[in-house]
């Protein structure tokens, strides 16, 4: 009997034990992205097309839900935003056949490590006119679900990044008036290979152009 009552404690302690251990967090996330695609007809051929790819992460932490929460705002609001093209596309119907309008925006993980995990956005524009294609990043902590600006990214303290972002940019044309205008830590980024491609946007022949600092994730 009193063997019995030994072996069942040892058992309840061992399994204790497995249950008070702490589980570790994933470094990285499992994300599936979802196309999204509405395209309108119009007279004489003309047609406009948005598209947009929504990457969303598996899973029902907190974090998770914060990250995939805003990755939904950001699509709504280039949702919002495409119908200007809808309208030009009709607008312009009368008067120029033929033509594809598009607002269609693709993702890309290029980071995932590390607890942080970082979308890249390449936006392509046009409904006659001047073209406009676009680079950007959707980045997050997958321990916060906080979005990451480039300061959070980049090596160095804030005051050592400014000075790079400023240098970088005024290579491609930045002067006063872009700064004044300009926040710099909303400056658009790619986080990948262990470096902040940072995309200062100071004109159109720039728009895809680059600069690269370093990273405190690698």
């Amino acid at each position: 009997m009193k063997k019995s009552v030994i072996t069942g404690a040892l058992v309840a302690a061992v399994t204790l034990g497995l249950v008070a251990t702490p589980k570790a967090e994933a470094s990285s996330a499992k994300f599936t992205i979802k196309q999204y695609r509405t395209v309108k007809k119009y007279k004489h051929g003309m047609k406009a097309t948005f598209s947009y790819q929504l990457p969303q992460l598996k899973g029902n932490s907190a974090a998770v839900k914060k990250v995939n929460k805003d990755l939904k705002k950001s699509y709504s609001t280039e949702k919002k935003n495409s119908k200007t093209v809808f309208h030009f596309a009709k607008q312009d119907a009368a008067e120029f056949s033929n033509q594809s309008y598009f607002d269609t925006t693709t993702t890309k993980a290029t980071y995932n490590k590390r607890k942080v995990i970082s979308f890249r956005t390449y936006k392509k524009w046009w409904a006659g006119g001047v073209r406009r294609d676009t680079l950007d990043s959707l980045t997050y902590s997958l321990k916060t679900g906080k979005k990451l600006n480039v300061y959070d990214v980049a090596k160095g303290s804030r005051a050592s990044v400014k000075k790079k972002l400023v240098k970088g940019a005024k290579k491609f044309g930045a002067e006063s008036y872009y700064f004044k205008s300009m926040d710099l830590k909303d400056l658009s980024f790619v986080l990948k290979n262990g470096k902040v491609y940072v995309y200062p946007q100071v004109n159109g022949p720039t728009m895809l152009k680059s600069f690269t600092i370093p990273s405190r994730y690698k």
